[in-house]
């Protein structure tokens, strides 16, 4: 008994959580874009094929600029892999020099996450510069800022106002999954009517990652005020 106590003590990590329910959300909804972006990238390095399942997830419009493709899908698959173990204690304690070097791989990536989707906006809808667009940009520029002052906190020690910030970088990264669920909902509710349809799809068409921000980001004040 003894023993174990003295482990725990000598070792902080024993008794750390490893906040797996927060950290496998994260893979999760990471994993939604994530995934299909790896099949994007590399179907877009070997280029047109005969295969169903790339001609479903490769837009034929990709190989006329691979660069802005292969550069928006690599940093998104680079947040993917790198972000939700930032949310586990237990691994920041035992692997801290693989937190430092994960953390500022995101805050890059992130980086080119956000001038990348303009980018591909401005390549694959030029025409489409209303309220789809702002909302493009309002999402990119949030994202930059929340991983640049949870970057600043870090370096300057305020460890609590880093931690809160990348609770809402992530909120504002995933802002483009939400509205996933949201059609999904909208479908099998609003959407069986058919005078709400046209409707809702124009509002999800243009206000889609607007909306998808402001639920996470609710989510996000929310986690952080429960935490102790």
């Amino acid at each position: 008994m003894t023993s174990i106590s003295t482990d725990k003590i000598d070792n902080p990590a024993a008794t750390t959580t490893h906040n797996w329910p927060l950290v496998s959300t994260l893979f999760v909804l990471f994993a939604i874009p994530g995934i299909p972006a790896i099949f994007i990238v590399l179907g877009v390095l070997a280029g047109p094929m005969d295969s169903p399942l790339l001609v479903s997830l490769v837009n034929a419009r990709y190989f006329e600029s691979p660069l802005a493709v292969w550069v928006h899908g690599a940093s998104g698959i680079a947040l993917f892999l790198t972000v939700p173990l930032q949310f586990s204690p237990a691994f920041r304690l035992k692997h801290s020099q693989w937190h430092r070097v994960s953390g500022r791989i995101a805050l890059l990536s992130a980086y080119i996450l956000a001038a990348s989707a303009v980018w591909m906006h401005h390549f694959l809808t030029p025409e489409a510069l209303g309220m789809r667009y702002i909302g493009l940009i309002i999402v990119s520029l949030g994202l930059v800022m929340a991983f640049t002052l949870a970057f600043y906190h870090v370096l300057n020690g305020e460890i609590a106002a880093h931690r809160r910030w990348m609770y809402r970088a992530v909120a504002i990264t995933l802002a483009v999954v939400t509205p996933l669920f949201i059609e999904v909902l909208a479908v099998f509710t609003l959407g069986q009517v058919e005078t709400f349809r046209p409707f809702l799809t124009q509002l999800l068409y243009d206000y889609d990652r607007l909306i998808g921000l402001v639920i996470n980001l609710v989510i996000a004040e929310w986690l952080i005020r429960s935490k102790p």
